[in-house]
């Protein structure tokens, strides 16, 4: 979810001069231990009822502390109540791209960008030969590119599993080789992970719980990565109990794991901003490269804090909602 954000290498504040000096010096560090970020997060929380400013500066605070959900409400907010901060739309736009929302981060750029003024009346971009136009206009062609890498990586992944399941389906063919339907399960769950939902997943593992395939080694790991990812948790729960006692070294558990109990807060805080975002983008239509909706079947299917999620998927009728139970 956050690879975008470490594949562009942002920084924020973008515009730190625009920003009072004593509330800058303060941000949380993002290389600090989690307990420090969330520390400093204090002052921003109790500062921010003072206006535009104050919400921006607690935006960027969440997005350096890795509560990037949250920043991207908070910073969202700050444009709210005053469309003019600049800053505050290319911050916006870091927070967008963290959580994967890269046309949302290539509109936010679009309105400080000189050229791009037609974007609306909220559109306020820096002098076209400023140093801080440049550096916009290089962030959007930027996250143009990663959007586009992104459209090339799913196309790929959907084409491949296609023409293996084409191959499957074929009357009077013989069924994929355990290599070959190894090799399928295995683009499956890369491709959920690409859409993240539950459908390849779901697949995925109808596919591994076939007679024919012994359930040890590669595809005991594999159908523990699909629970990993997608749950339910009573079937996450069983299949690594049963990789533990078969497989005990397997790097599958090896890259498990146990969250302290700050990192359980943070992500039971980022479910909610998730949740929330998730459910404005299935009312409001809004499309990405991952469907929303799917995102909340996948989320409260196995999330570790999935109560959110139904709760969004209750707020909206009931979309999915078989899919998406537990």
């Amino acid at each position: 979810m956050r690879e975008a954000a470490a594949v562009l290498g942002w920084e924020a504040p973008f515009d730190a001069e625009d920003l009072p000096r004593k509330w800058v010096t303060q941000l949380p560090e993002p290389q600090a231990p989690l307990r420090d970020r969330m520390r400093a997060l204090d002052p921003f929380m109790e500062a921010v009822r003072r206006g535009p400013v104050h919400e921006h500066l607690l935006g960027i605070a969440m997005l350096r502390a890795g509560h990037v959900f949250g920043a991207a409400a908070w910073l969202l907010g700050a444009l709210g109540s005053d469309p003019r901060r600049r800053g505050a739309w290319v911050d916006a736009a870091c927070a967008y791209a963290a959580v994967e929302r890269l046309d949302m981060a290539m509109w936010l750029l679009a309105h400080v960008v000189s050229g791009f003024e037609t974007v609306g009346p909220n559109a306020s971009p820096y002098p076209l030969d400023s140093r801080r136009s440049t550096e916009a206009h290089n962030r959007m062609i930027a996250v143009r590119d990663l959007r586009r890498q992104r459209v090339d990586e799913l196309r790929f992944l959907e084409l491949r599993t296609a023409a293996d399941e084409e191959i499957r389906g074929r009357t009077g063919q013989e069924p994929l080789g355990t290599d070959r339907l190894l090799l399928h399960t295995a683009a499956l769950i890369s491709l959920g992970e690409a859409q993240d939902a539950l459908g390849p997943f779901d697949r995925a593992a109808a596919l591994l719980g076939q007679d024919e395939l012994p359930l040890v080694g590669t595809t005991l790991e594999q159908l523990a990565r699909i629970r990993i990812a997608a749950g339910p948790a009573r079937e996450r729960d069983e299949v690594l109990a049963r990789l533990r006692r078969t497989a005990p070294h397997s790097m599958v558990l090896a890259r498990l794991h146990r969250p302290t109990l700050l990192e359980r807060r943070l992500r039971e805080q980022e479910a909610q901003y998730e949740a929330l975002l998730l459910g404005t983008e299935v009312e409001r239509g809004q499309q990405s490269l991952r469907e929303p909706l799917e995102q909340l079947r996948l989320r409260a299917r196995a999330s570790e804090h999935p109560e959110p999620y139904r709760e969004a998927l209750a707020r909206l009728g009931g979309h999915g909602a078989e899919r998406g139970a537990p």
